[in-house]
Formats: structure tokens, sequence, C-alpha cells
């Protein structure tokens, strides 16, 4: 009896988060695929609306491709005392749901001949071997494999006592109220009249779709998670007493944590190139990856094209420190997070805050921006991260 042989691939992507979909989608559109072959592997079906992506944006080819559910040009930040209203541009700031990415992507890569998608969980992973394993079957690459999924031996490399870590974790609820009550065109970047938390960052935050119909999210930055009613407590209050919305109607929700950290990002090994999260597209400040995670794709699909096999994040020095001290002020309580992003936002404006965040920014501008926080916090902050 003839022994069967299982396909070996060309590619193989683990998992179907931002990171692999979009990676699968530009292997495609490249023509990087029309003799090859790529497998991608992920568990969940990706049919509920599960997340909403965010970002901030200038006007760029790749954005006029991605199916964007909203867009504005006007931000807002509060705090106790305090309310500041801008405008964006050039900057513009977006949202894409969930699902929406899930279904344009999985709509073009399965019209393709040479992409194979298996729904099921990898627990292994070879390098010498070239190898990946599921709980039903091993699959073999030619030359790459991406991988976009934490496995528990991959937690225990987050080696926490060579940087700091928090968490961005977060409930939110699509709601809709019974009166007109949001500003359409003005997002609520960061209301932090919510009470303070020790040693982190509270704020809610809101993108209204219309007048009567908003995503309005409870926001926290620190080492400890919740528990779910925590977070709900809290979400209710805010709508509740600072909002004054009465008689509202949850639509959907949004229950997440995201790891802001310089220590998360997995050394490549051998022929396995981590994506995403693992390869450090997280901007350990802010919690955003999704400009962060494109310019990867771009550069993995490019460095293809040319034969190269450099797929690192570009990652600047001076940028990895700012990062690590504002989440050393914030971890450690040096100063209250009101009082460092009050000060941020009350003495500059937020484009030249998004260009720094997009580490665009000279050392001049940086220059400006670190002298309108709280000056002993960050002195000894910068001290503790050197030494």
């Amino acid at each position: 009896m003839e022994e069967k042989t299982e396909p070996v691939y060309d590619y193989i992507i683990g998992g179907a988060g931002l990171a692999g979909l979009t990676l699968s989608w530009k292997l495609l559109e490249s023509g990087l695929l029309s003799s090859k072959s790529l497998l991608l592997i992920e568990p969940d079906s990706k049919t509920k609306n599960d997340r909403t992506w965010c970002f901030w944006a200038k006007n760029e080819p790749w954005l006029t491709e991605l199916p964007i559910s909203n867009e504005w040009n006007f931000a807002k930040i509060q705090g106790d005392n305090f309310e500041k209203s801008e405008r964006l541009p050039p900057f513009k700031y977006y949202k894409i749901e969930g699902i929406h990415y899930y279904d344009f992507i999985l709509n073009k890569i399965k019209k393709s001949d040479h992409i194979t998608i298996v729904s099921d969980k990898i627990i292994s992973e070879d390098a010498k071997r070239q190898e990946v394993s599921t709980p039903s079957k091993t699959y073999h690459f030619k030359e790459y494999f991406f991988k976009g999924y934490f496995l528990n031996e991959d937690l225990s490399h987050m080696n926490r006592s060579k940087g700091r870590f928090i968490w961005q974790h977060f409930l939110g609820w699509k709601i809709k109220t019974p009166d007109r009550y949001f500003e359409a065109d003005k997002i609520t970047y960061m209301d932090m009249r919510v009470p303070e938390v020790p040693n982190g960052l509270s704020f809610a935050y809101i993108l209204p779709e219309s007048p009567t119909e908003a995503l309005v999210e409870y926001t926290l930055f620190s080492a400890e998670l919740w528990e779910k009613e925590a977070y709900e407590a809290e979400l209710k209050q805010y709508i509740n007493n600072y909002l004054q919305i009465e008689g509202y109607e949850i639509i959907e929700e949004e229950y997440n944590k995201i790891p802001m950290t310089n220590t998360l990002a997995l050394k490549r090994e051998g022929n396995i190139i981590p994506i995403g999260t693992l390869a450090g597209t997280v901007k350990p400040s802010t919690g955003y990856s999704f400009v962060r995670n494109i310019r990867h794709v771009q550069k993995i699909v490019s460095n293809l094209q040319l034969g190269k096999d450099d797929f690192s994040i570009a990652s600047n020095a001076r940028f990895r420190f700012y990062d690590e001290v504002l989440i050393n002020v914030l971890s450690t309580g040096k100063a209250s997070g009101h009082e460092v992003f009050r000060a941020l936002y009350e003495k500059n404006e937020l484009t030249l805050l998004f260009r720094f965040l997009d580490e665009e920014t000279n050392l001049w501008q940086d220059l400006k921006i670190m002298n309108s926080v709280p000056k002993t916090a960050f002195i000894k902050a910068v001290w503790e991260e050197l030494f």
C-alpha cells in the first residue's frame, strides 16, 4: 500500500488575527503566491464582531484599500476642570470593525487556489524540522512559518525582569440612545473625569457613529487585571453620571486586553518569523498596533520580493527608551496617570503627540514634549531605566 504524504507548503501562517490575515492578503496581492502555496491555520471561525481597530493616519495609499467603517477629523480630551477640542488634519482618526476586516480579507483569500485555510489550533512548532503541529496533523513548510499566536512556552520568554510590563485592558459597549446626544464628527480621545487608579491610568473613550449611537469604553493602563464586573460598574457609572444618559440599549460589547511592554517580542528562530504582537507591533506606550502591523507586513512582502531575509520590525532605540520611561512612571506611581496625560494634552497639540507616537518627531520636538510632564517623576524614571 502506497504511503500517503502530506503536502509541504512554501509558507505557513499561524493565526488569522490582524497580522496573519493582512500578510495572507498581501502575499496574494503581491504575486508571490503565483507559483507558491500558503497554509493559514486558525481555530476561530472569524464570524463575530469581537474587536475594533482604531488608529490615526495621514492620507496614505494603503488606506483606500481598507474597509474603514468611520473616520473623524476632530477630537476632544477632558479632565476635571479641563476640556480641549482639536482639529486632527493632516491626520484622521479611523475605525475598522473586526468582522468587516475578517470578511474583507477572507473573501479574497478563499478564492485563491494557492491558499489553504485549516480550522485547527497549533500546539507545537519545530524550527529545525520546519514543521508545525496541531492535535490532528503535522504540516511542513519550505521557506517560512509566520507565527502570530502564543504558545505556553512563549509566555515564559516574557522575562519581565528586563523591562516594565503593564496591560491596557478595557470594556466597551456600543450603545444606542433614545435621544440625540453625541457629536458625530468628534471622538472623545480621552476623558479623565473617571476616578483615578493607583500605579496606572484610567479614562473613558467615545467613538460616535451618529448622534444616537456610539462605542463607549472604560480603559485602564495597569499591571493588574480586574474582574469583568468591576469594568461594568465603572462603565455604567461613567455613562449614567458623567454622560448623563439613561435608557440606552447595549448593541455590542468589546472586552479585551493588550500588553504594553518592550519585553514581549520573540526573537526569530530559524525560519520561524514572529508577526503581530509577538513581533513587537504593539506600541508599548499606547497599545496601538494597526499601522505598525501594516508597516511590518509591507516590509515582509517587500523583502520576500527582493530575496532578502530580514523581517524584523524597524525600531528606534530613542523611542523605545521613551516608552520604557513612561511605563516606569505609570507602573510605579511616580506620578498619577491623570497628572501626566493632562499635562501632555494641555501643553501640546494632539497632532504633535501623534507624530511623536509615530516616532516621527525630531529631538527638539521631543524635548518640548518632555518639558510638559512632571519633571521629578520622569527624571527618577530616566535614572532607573539607565542604571
